[in-house]
């Protein structure tokens, strides 16, 4: 790295020399859980993702060399189109894992390498992970930076498809092999394409909200390619005067964050999996309500009211209150504090089935939620949330979430992850057979022993890869 590369060059020449041996046991297995988990993201979404019918369609019109798979349908179409089949998939259900700051590594995680992945061939578990973990790196680094710079990364874009470009560039790249200049060229390419306006939410959660992730892992994999080619791109993408901090942050952020550390401390470790097909922002909500459940006998007929109590972060999570209430897509169903926390409290669980149509309709939720009242308090964090409900014969209950279920701190287990896989494979597009999903969930658990990752889009399409462990 030359003095001129500043940032930029830091991050490409750690994306493109991260090795496996590089990485701690912990993160490994961050990894491969981040692995099933995007995969059983991406299989539910082909039925259930708002905006992901459509997408599959003009993926299908476009068709393209049958290199890389669309999964959860059999199919198979360019690495370009693949990426962005498999990204609108794999969030359009708000499933797949963030960061416990922020960022969106599921959105990319597996999606943009993968793609690149089968295009390639015979790439094996290890490098996959170090593919990886190197994007999810840089990617959570940024979250922080702006973090830690007091940026609201939440204010007019949407930190999790802007940043995720930068990711899906990375993880891509380094499947492809790039070096540190290539990398650097790719994530110029990538500048030039980066976009992710909140607006789409500000509005009131249209359903092309739900397939923002198809951008950045399209954009990602395409710009690697390109540099792969030799298309010259270099421009200081990260930290020039039009780069990406200077033009979607007004320059605020925190350059220390993203270098101090790199390649020591490893932020893959505070990914988060989400035991809820909701926006994070609703976990604490969710989990109070269950332990309110699991506390106490409730008469949901005695009560009067109940007041939900957040951040002040999590207003678009609560308003426009009658949409939120009451939403008219999935979408905005799993972005509803209200909707979530109703669900919670009269089924004693949120499942995918509560973002079907029927799932959506059902009256005693909808009259719960139409007495949900809200109000924010600046002393709380983003993980906590307060659930307060009045009954009519005076009494007062209370809950309080400060570490919800998924976080770092207090996450999911194995078996847990294991079952929200097998949740997620029953609504797949293309069935998949109980053997192979089980098949799926041993490749992920071993994915540092398997030659050739394909073996695990394979599975999932019902396809003979006859790649063992």
């Amino acid at each position: 790295m030359t003095e001129q590369q500043g940032l930029t060059g830091l991050l490409c020449s750690y994306a493109a020399n991260l090795r496996y041996e590089d990485l701690p046991p912990e993160v490994v297995s961050t990894a491969k859980r981040l692995v099933l988990d995007s995969l059983g993201a991406a299989l539910a979404g082909t039925t259930m993702g708002d905006g992901c019918r459509e997408t599959l369609a003009v993926v299908r019109a476009t068709g393209g060399v049958p290199e890389s798979s669309v999964l959860g349908t059999g199919e198979r179409t360019s690495a370009v189109m693949a990426a962005l089949a498999n990204g609108a998939t794999v969030h359009a259900l708000n499933y797949d894992a963030i960061g416990a700051r922020g960022g969106h590594p599921g959105a990319f995680g597996l999606t943009a390498p993968m793609a690149v992945a089968e295009r390639v061939g015979n790439v094996n578990g290890r490098e996959f992970i170090a593919s990886l973990v190197a994007g999810v790196e840089v990617e959570m680094r940024a979250v922080a930076a702006l973090i830690e710079a007091g940026v609201d990364t939440r204010q007019n874009f949407l930190e999790g498809q802007v940043l995720s470009y930068v990711g899906a560039t990375l993880s891509a790249g380094r499947v492809l092999g790039l070096n540190a200049d290539e990398m650097d060229s790719a994530l110029g390419l990538m500048l030039m394409q980066v976009s992710g306006t909140r607006q789409v939410v500000l509005y009131g959660d249209p359903p092309s909200k739900g397939i923002y992730a198809a951008f950045p892992n399209q954009g990602g994999v395409l710009s690697a390619l390109m540099a792969k080619e030799g298309l010259e791109g270099r421009c200081l993408a990260i930290e020039g005067q039009a780069g990406l901090f200077n033009m979607f942050y007004a320059g605020v952020y925190a350059p220390e964050a993203l270098r101090n550390g790199l390649g020591q401390r490893f932020h893959t470790l505070d990914t988060v999996f989400k035991p809820w097909a909701t926006s994070g922002m609703c976990h604490p909500f969710i989990d109070a309500a269950l332990k309110l459940r699991e506390n106490h006998q409730i008469d949901f007929g005695s009560i009067q009211r109940i007041h939900l109590t957040g951040h002040p972060q999590t207003k678009n999570w609560f308003e426009p209150v009658e949409e939120r209430r009451e939403p008219t897509t999935a979408a905005s169903a799993a972005n509803s504090i209200a909707f979530s926390t109703a669900k919670a409290l009269i089924n004693g669980e949120v499942t995918l089935a509560d973002f079907t149509l029927e799932g959506m309709g059902q009256p005693e939720v909808l009259q719960l939620a139409q007495r949900m009242e809200h109000s924010y308090d600046t002393s709380l964090d983003q993980r906590n949330g307060i659930i307060e409900m009045f009954m009519a014969d005076g009494s007062h209950l209370v809950q309080r979430v400060d570490i919800p279920l998924g976080q770092p701190d207090n996450p999911l287990s194995d078996a847990q992850l294991a079952a929200k896989f097998r949740d997620c494979a029953s609504h797949s597009l293309l069935p998949v057979s109980p053997v192979n999903v089980e098949r799926a969930i041993e490749l992920a658990a071993n994915l540092e022993q398997v030659p050739d990752v394909s073996a695990l889009a394979d599975a999932v399409c019902g396809r003979t890869s006859g790649q063992g462990l």
